[in-house]
């Protein structure tokens, strides 16, 4: 509780304690005015009967005599008061003379009728006769006494009303008034998400069972509220990690549900986008279409969808209840780009095969149909014959690549490794690109250390060192030249071939490994080359968990540096 609330609470007891201050000191007057009225009243009576007396004795006293001052005093005496006597002939009183002062108010009272208060005496005027009056003084009355009395009493009264109202004020603000206050201010709280605030001084009695009741209620509201957000963690954490994008809609087209991967699919840019409408989110036509289209005909829909360089696999899908009734619908969109990649890839595979087997399979047929149908001299024959021969290697060459592709591309591809120089190697692979090397004029260097022993598939080591080598002469001009360097580290084999052949533009460099892709079309099947060579090359490097670099510039020459672990 603030303490401006427990300053306001003190404040209006403490005007509670102020109105029955005043009510006290009202009932005070009243009281002190009411035994004043009765003092005053039961005096009169008595003076009153004093008084006929009194006349009645000093009126017999004065037919017979002349009138002293001593029966005025024995009177006086008699009945405890004070006489003033007055006739046509003389004035007595019992009054000292210092009370002249007093005198004259008796003189002025002889003249009046009834009753007169003066300093806490009455006075009452009677008359004996026509010419005779008496006025009888009572002594000082107990008003003052009386009213201190009745004033004492009161406060007496006043201060154990506000003892015993501040006293069960307090506890009742402590027990009752606290306690609630305690409990508005946790519903108030509990309103606001709080779920963890609770009232922990419980009183007695009703407020006890309310404080309780508030505490059970917070503590109800915080598992439910934290199993509902457990949950919601769990489906969030479950939905954003979904490889597939997802959205959900309600059936007023508001956003209720969308994971990260939706977002980055569509590229989701809106800062707030649950409770947003479907459409002001997502700026993609053809998607909102065919959300739009479930949500007018409540059935599911299906659909492939291009964005920039992607592909997505869409499903739309209504939700409904247990009672059938339609809620929204869902959106679940997979990337398929891999897969049509893949699909693109084989279609291009199947397209560049089936031209690298007619080409050669036409030549050999048109040579072969030629042969048989017409009649040639044997000079003629020789050279179709040659050429049969030549499409033919070429075709096995083919053939051959297709097959080691396809093993090294396997899962179950097993290396046979044995332990082997790499000089042997190199020169049993420079053996074989010798008549070509001669009949190119190409000038060649192999710096290869004498005693460097590799444990590897030597086959697919011959593989890689071959087409390497073969790809540099191809494409080396005549009079050019190749260099071999080969070294070792603790951890790998680095082999590197440079060239000054034709080289390869900059933004062919990243498709040279691509199946049938050749830099020069025309050199390569005037070589025989199967385009192929540099894509098994990438193959047996990545089978031995090896990396392979190309640098090339156009026209000066390429460079190929290849690092294989050391016995993988």
């Amino acid at each position: 509780m603030t303490k401006s609330r427990k300053a306001g609470n003190r404040n209006t007891l403490y005007i509670y304690i102020l109105l029955i201050i005043a009510f006290f000191a009202v009932l005070g007057y009243v009281f002190s005015q009411i035994a004043q009225h009765y003092v005053v009243q039961s005096t009169e009576q008595q003076l009153n009967n004093d008084a006929n007396f009194i006349g009645e004795q000093l009126e017999d006293e004065a037919d017979r005599r002349r009138l002293n001052s001593e029966d005025l005093n024995y009177y006086a005496e008699y009945f405890q008061v004070d006489l003033y006597y007055q006739d046509h002939q003389q004035e007595l009183s019992t009054f000292v003379p210092d009370n002249d002062d007093f005198l004259e108010v008796l003189r002025g009272q002889a003249s009046e009728a009834g009753y007169l208060l003066e300093n806490d005496r009455l006075i009452y005027r009677y008359t004996v006769s026509d010419n005779t009056t008496l006025v009888v003084v009572s002594e000082e009355l107990p008003i003052r006494e009386l009213q201190w009395t009745v004033w004492l009493l009161v406060s007496i009264l006043a201060t154990l009303v506000i003892a015993f109202l501040w006293s069960f004020g307090n506890r009742l603000y402590d027990s009752y008034v606290m306690p609630i206050r305690k409990a508005a201010d946790t519903a108030e709280r509990l309103v606001e998400g709080d779920y963890q605030v609770r009232i922990h001084d419980a009183p007695y009695g009703i407020a006890s069972e309310l404080s309780h009741s508030i505490n059970r209620l917070a503590r109800n509201l915080e598992y439910i509220t934290g199993k509902y957000e457990n949950q919601n963690d769990r489906l969030n954490t479950v939905v954003n990690n979904m490889v597939s994008g997802v959205l959900l809609v309600n059936d007023k087209g508001i956003t209720r549900l969308i994971n990260d991967a939706f977002i980055e699919y569509f590229s989701v840019q809106e800062k707030k986008i649950i409770g947003e409408v479907y459409y002001e989110v997502i700026d993609h036509e053809q998607l909102n279409e065919l959300i739009q289209e479930a949500i007018f005909t409540e059935e599911k829909k299906h659909a492939q969808i291009k964005t920039q360089g992607h592909y997505f696999d869409v499903h739309v899908a209504p939700i409904k209840n247990a009672d059938d009734t339609w809620k929204g619908i869902v959106v679940v969109c997979h990337d398929i780009t891999q897969i049509k990649q893949v699909e693109n890839v084989r279609k291009d595979f199947v397209a560049n095969v089936s031209h690298e087997l007619r080409t050669p399979l036409t030549s050999m047929q048109g040579f072969a149909e030629t042969l048989l149908e017409q009649k040639v001299d044997e000079q003629k024959a020789n050279e179709f014959l040659k050429i049969i021969e030549k499409e033919s290697k070429r075709l096995n060459n083919l053939v051959e690549d297709l097959l080691d592709l396809a093993l090294l591309e396997k899962d179950s591809f097993q290396l046979e490794k044995t332990e082997f120089r790499l000089k042997m190697l190199m020169d049993e692979v420079h053996q074989v690109v010798e008549d070509k090397i001669v009949e190119k004029n190409i000038k060649t260097e192999v710096h290869v250390p004498e005693d460097l022993t590799v444990f590897a598939d030597y086959h697919r080591w011959y593989q890689l060192v071959l087409n390497l080598y073969v790809n540099a002469v191809q494409y080396t001009d005549e009079g050019g030249s190749i260099e071999w360097t080969i070294d070792q580290t603790d951890e790998e084999i680095i082999l590197r071939i440079k060239d000054n052949g034709i080289g390869i533009p900059k933004e062919k460099l990243h498709r040279i490994f691509e199946r049938f892709y050749r830099v020069d079309q025309a050199r390569s099947r005037q070589s025989g080359g199967t385009g192929l060579g540099l894509s098994i090359v990438k193959h047996i490097v990545e089978v031995h968990e090896g990396e392979i670099e190309i640098d090339s510039t156009f026209g000066e020459g390429t460079e190929i540096t290849v690092h294989l672990p050391r016995n993988k």
